[in-house]
């Protein structure tokens, strides 16, 4: 009998019994594992193996239970996740399965269409727009047709930015999910008998004995059953590149044990270095520990510098509103002393100042740069990304796989005495080449920059060889040569090597290691390392016949031996990386360096990307996070040392974010380049977070750009598109914001001289909105040379001083119209209705007409048409509009219901001439 506390467990029993009403529960306690704190008297079920020896695991956090797991023995652990050596049953995998679901992090799973949609629609302009929308209809005379007008641009708006998002959303995942990795795992078949087989590991459940081998990413949680010489690279999840030693011996000794230094734990997402493993599977999915980091990130991401910018002229927009409409309003309603119709026209002003087509636009303009980008090999995650690659001023980037290849190189290859010598690297490769299974980086490196014929023996034959292990860091071959010799050859990290050698070869004699020519050796190997080489000693030493009877032969033979050399490793820059660094600094983007490899490495690879230079070696800026550590967050010092270094090395995931932060808060717009877990904080920090297609699932998540190739080339096309795109946002707000206040200045002097409203609200509305659809092209004009070689940002003080200045000045053209109307065509009264519908359509005609041409004169620096021609589409719709707009008056059926009538035809050329001046002005 189940308990009645029991419900969670009732609820997954009953969810098994839905999948196969006739299968007998013997999953109790891996039940209790994965959905939670269940008391272990509520898991007996019938059938149970050894139910009681499972002790409490308490709290179901990710770490906590990996703890617990560490510390239990394998017979314990075995009987919680009820399995056994010989795996499971492939009917118990399908109901683990079923239960539990597939091994994939919610990472990879698209969202739903309509929560993407719900994280669109809070944008600044839309709120502002449904609150105009809301005023229409809210006042004595409600206006439905400027109600229906602005719910219209909201949905165009987001229709266009949801689109954008999704396809590109899903394409992300795609490309997440688009590689499926195979697994080796050992299940029971149907005989009873134990056998491995190759499986997706989406399909691993808790309690599947996994088998890992070198180079394999392990794909869940698991503790280490049986184990040979394993070595894990944690990287993934700390930065830290040095391997870690991963046994079978139970953790329960070691309560205070940081959670990555367990010896018997691996985790998701890690990598095998080499040897061999047997692991039983403990959580997968997002139980896993990865998971953990994932909600993590899942938290509220910081205004980005696009975000920051739209804010910031919303709120202008609304604090014009406040000056503005109140002050129509009380104008209005005492010249006409119709308080209702008055309120029903300072709204229409209100409207007339906001953009109405600012997020269709801005929407559209991202995503034909979003679509630029794709063509580019970039795939653009959140639109908004595309404006801050624009503005970017500082690129921080990580080292490994993004600057560098990620893959080791033979540098050097020198004798004790440090001159290069041939017959070092030759001992080398006989070494790399003798050794068994899997090559590791040096030995793939050594045998990669080889010209030596694959067949060629080298200095022998094998006999014998000592495999490598991170205990000793060393590898060792016993060959025989030509001469019936038994030579063994030992290559391995300096400071190990060196220790066990007594001689050195110096030309061609042999002498013995004593302490001055130690310490010379020393010193030039630490030469290597300053200038961020890996140093790898090569030594020999000749055997008997005898030695080689002792059944370990790792035990006394690598000692005594002769220093033959050094070998020099560095992970090289990519190609591109020095070119498209280049490139970003001439284009104003500072770069940055944020690794977790030590400083030594950084640093010599920033001198060969020439980040910085060799004659300013004194002045060179770099900082260990350790060093960074003892500066208080925060303080001047800090944001100080953050702004001046070029290089930080040795940094946690945290101090990423700290440095991204600190960068922003200075005013910087800052990108993030990173592939690893523990770039994933800085990636979610910066204005725009850049991985790449190769990189863990965790950082494509986090990053609002994704590459497609690895190629830093491409950021520079990011730059440039950004620059582009966000230049055409930024021209046409200055253009509609300035010639709005421009229109709604004029109204407010017309609304003091004229006694009848300059326009109509309807009037207001449609001209707006023909300005707007003449800009609708905007997103396919060009750009100056000149504006795209520095970063541009968002600054609402700088449109605030450019709407002051043009929009005073785009009215005196409007008064010149009032005075047109006042003092030649006599309209001064309200008394003639076709006066004042013929002084509304002058000013139609020419508000619109000059608002149109000023899209061409204000899209560039230069002398318009003569030096800088806008683009075709642009010309197109300009012209459209314009042709469109100045026949409205002409056609009845669209000038009627407008309260429109024919303009005098001498206004024509008062308009002609108005245009003119207009434009020398």
């Amino acid at each position: 009998m189940l308990p009645k506390n029991g419900s969670l467990f009732k609820s997954a029993l009953h969810r098994v019994k839905e999948f196969d009403p006739n299968v007998e529960l013997t999953q109790g306690l891996w039940l209790f594992d994965v959905y939670g704190s269940i008391p272990t008297e509520t898991c007996k079920v019938t059938g149970a193996r050894d139910w009681q020896a499972a002790p409490a695991l308490g709290p179901r956090s990710s770490d906590a239970a990996l703890q617990a797991y560490a510390s239990m023995t394998q017979t314990a652990a075995l009987a919680r996740l009820q399995t056994s050596m010989s795996g499971l049953t492939p009917e118990e995998v399908l109901v683990r399965l079923k239960v539990r679901g597939p091994n994939l992090l919610s990472t990879v799973k698209p969202p739903r269409w309509w929560q993407l949609l719900l994280s669109i629609l809070p944008n600044p302009f839309n709120i502002l727009l449904a609150l105009l929308a809301i005023i229409s209809v809210a006042t004595p005379s409600p206006s439905w047709s400027t109600f229906i007008l602005l719910i219209v641009m909201i949905v165009i708006s987001c229709a266009v930015r949801f689109w954008q998002e999704y396809r590109s959303t899903v394409a992300a995942i795609r490309l997440q999910a688009s590689v499926s990795t195979n697994v080796r795992v050992r299940r029971q078949a149907h005989g009873g008998w134990a056998e491995d087989v190759i499986v997706d590991e989406k399909t691993l459940v808790p309690g599947d004995i996994l088998l890992v081998d070198p180079g394999d990413s392990v794909a869940a949680d698991c503790m280490v059953l049986e184990t040979s010489s394993l070595q894990v690279s944690q990287s993934s999840l700390t930065g830290e590149s040095e391997p870690l030693r991963k046994t079978n011996a139970s953790q329960g000794g070691k309560e205070d044990c940081g959670l990555f230094e367990l010896e018997n734990v691996l985790f998701m997402g890690t990598s095998v270095i080499s040897g061999s493993a047997t692991a039983l599977v403990l959580r997968t999915g997002d139980d896993a520990f990865i998971a953990t980091i994932m909600k993590q990130l899942n938290k509220k991401r910081p205004l980005n510098s696009f975000q920051k910018g739209i804010r910031n002229v919303t709120y202008m927009m609304m604090g014009f509103m406040a000056v503005m409409v109140p002050i129509v309003l009380i104008v209005s309603g005492k010249v006409t002393h119709n308080w209702a119709q008055a309120a029903l026209f300072s709204v229409s002003v209100a409207v007339g100042l906001v953009p109405e087509m600012l997020p269709a636009i801005v929407n559209a303009n991202l995503a034909r740069g979003a679509f630029a980008l794709t063509k580019k090999k970039a795939i653009v995650k959140r639109l908004d990304s595309i404006q801050n690659l624009g503005g970017m001023s500082v690129l921080c980037s990580d080292k490994t796989g993004t600057l560098t290849k990620d893959e080791i190189a033979l540098c050097h290859h020198v004798d004790p005495s440090g001159e290069k010598k041939q017959e070092v690297f030759q001992l080398a490769w006989t070494n790399a080449s003798n050794q068994s299974g899997k090559k590791n980086s040096i030995d793939s490196a050594i045998l990669e920059h080889s010209s030596i014929d694959k067949n060629d023996p080298g200095y022998g034959t094998r006999v014998a060889e000592i495999p490598f292990n991170f205990e000793t860091r060393r590898s060792s071959c016993i060959i025989r040569t030509p001469t019936n010799k038994l030579l063994l050859i030992c290559k391995g990290a300096f400071e190990e090597v060196s220790l066990l050698c007594t001689h050195v070869r110096v030309g061609d004699t042999v002498v013995i290691l004593d302490s001055h020519r130690r310490q010379e050796l020393i010193k030039r190997a630490a030469a290597f390392n300053a200038d961020g080489y890996r140093v790898i000693a090569v030594a020999t030493r000749e055997i008997m016949d005898h030695d080689m009877d002792d059944v370990d032969l790792s035990k006394g033979l690598d000692s005594n031996m002769i220093v033959e050399g050094l070998l020099t490793f560095l992970d090289p820059p990519k190609d591109d990386a020095k070119a498209s660094i280049q490139r970003l600094q001439e284009l104003g983007v500072e770069v940055k360096v944020l690794t977790g490899d030590n400083l030594g490495v950084a640093l010599k690879v920033c001198r060969t990307l020439e980040l910085i230079k060799e004659v300013d070696e004194e002045e060179i800026q770099a900082i260990t996070g350790p060093d960074l550590a003892k500066i208080e967050e925060g303080t001047p010092e800090f944001l100080r040392v953050v702004k001046h270094c070029k290089i930080f090395a040795k940094l946690t995931p945290s101090q990423k974010g700290q440095v991204i932060m600190s960068l922003k808060g200075a005013g910087e717009v800052v990108g993030m380049l990173g592939d690893g877990i523990n770039d994933c904080v800085a990636l979610r920090f910066a204005d725009a977070g850049i991985s790449v297609d190769s990189g863990v699932n965790v950082a494509k998540d986090c990053a609002d750009v994704i590459l497609t190739q690895k190629s830093l080339s491409i950021i520079v096309d990011c730059v440039m598109t950004g620059r582009i795109t966000q230049g055409n946002t930024i021209k046409y707000i200055k253009m509609v914001a300035s010639s709005n206040f421009g229109n709604v200045f004029t109204i407010l002097i017309g609304s003091c001289w004229l006694p009848y409203d300059p326009m109509t609200a309807l009037q207001i509305l449609i001209q707006n909105l023909l300005y707007d659809m003449s800009q609708i092209a905007i997103p396919w004009d060009r750009m100056d040379p000149e504006y795209l070689t520095t970063p541009q940002r968002w600054d609402a003080r700088d449109l605030f001083r450019f709407i002051l200045v043009l929009g005073p000045t785009s009215s005196t053209i409007d008064m010149c119209t009032f005075a047109v109307d006042w003092f030649y065509y006599g309209v001064r009264s309200t008394e003639d209705v076709y006066a004042v519908k013929l002084a509304h359509t002058h000013w139609f005609l020419e508000g619109l007409l000059t608002q149109t041409l000023i899209v061409h004169l204000l899209r560039t620096a230069k002398v318009p048409v003569l030096q800088s021609r806008a683009a075709r589409p642009l010309v197109l719709s300009t012209l459209v509009i314009m042709v469109v707009g100045f026949a409205i008056p002409f056609i009845p059926p669209f000038a009627n219901p407008l309260q429109l009538v024919r303009p005098r035809a001498s206004f024509i050329g008062i308009l002609a001439a108005e245009l003119a001046f207009y434009c020398v002005e």
